[in-house]
């Protein structure tokens, strides 16, 4: 056991302090599961083929199939089927729209086919009220035939350029947090062992969970695997050590009331 542990000493607000942070944190934990469960799981937690699809692609399925899936969550962020001009998924519009560019691609996405489907990609009320130049997703505009055509290929995965951006803000919060939850462990009353693997853990987690998403883009199966695992790892660091600085808050609490000297 370290010396002297830093947690048990604290009095009054920083050890309130201490305390509700590590409790947010296991709170934050299930909140993370239920909207995996909702956007990324569709009513369950994803599971590897789902994973695997996410980040490589399907065979089976193109990115534009995926992203006009009518069965998506209205609040996922993938989900371009409320944008396809009628909103709901049912609206005739909607119906007509997705039916013509999810026909078009079936078919082989034929450039003699482009001039029907142009106007879906590119009117202002559909797809081009975002890809277009200056428009919210100016990354990946709508505009030609040739800017669509990767998005008809059976197998895409995640785009690179949302893969990096996702990537680099969850690489930059998993890290904030694996900090402050790990100088909240070194700390803390934990045996010094068990204090570097909680710290170990959580990095290693982040690491491993986000280097995986590039992994699997790029080579498909048994990197998908590595996501489930780095996530896994990183919740567990997280949720253990938080866990050790929440007991150790308490018992300082618990002591300080029993023994005012």
């Amino acid at each position: 056991m370290p010396p002297s542990p830093v947690l048990r000493r604290l009095t009054g607000p920083p050890r309130l302090c201490v305390g509700l942070f590590a409790g947010s944190v296991l709170g934050f934990l299930p909140l993370a599961q239920v909207n995996l469960w909702v956007q990324a799981g569709g009513g369950s937690l994803p599971t590897a083929a789902q994973v695997l699809e996410r980040y490589h692609g399907s065979p089976e399925r193109t990115v534009l199939h995926r992203v006009l899936d009518p069965d998506l969550a209205p609040d996922d962020p993938s989900n371009m089927v409320q944008f396809l001009g009628g909103g709901a998924p049912t609206d005739p519009v909607t119906v007509a729209n997705r039916g013509a560019i999810l026909g078009w691609v079936e078919a082989g996405a034929p450039r003699e086919g482009w001039p029907a489907v142009a106007p879906i990609f590119t009117g202002v009320e559909t797809c081009g009220a975002c890809h277009t130049p200056g428009g919210e997703r100016s990354d990946l505009p709508f505009e030609t035939y040739e800017q669509v055509l990767p998005l008809t290929v059976p197998g895409g995965g995640m785009a690179l350029a949302p893969l990096l951006i996702s990537a680099h803000n969850h690489l930059f919060g998993f890290s904030v947090l694996a900090l402050l939850v790990g100088l909240g462990v070194a700390m803390s009353s934990a045996p010094r062992r068990l204090q570097y693997a909680l710290v170990a853990l959580s990095f290693l987690g982040a690491v491993v969970d986000i280097a995986a998403w590039f992994l699997t883009r790029a080579h498909g199966s048994p990197f998908h695997y590595l996501v489930m695992a780095g996530g896994g790892l990183f919740g567990s660091g997280i949720a253990a050590g938080a866990a050790v600085i929440l007991l150790d808050t308490l018992r300082t609490r618990h002591r300080a009331a029993g023994n005012p000297a």
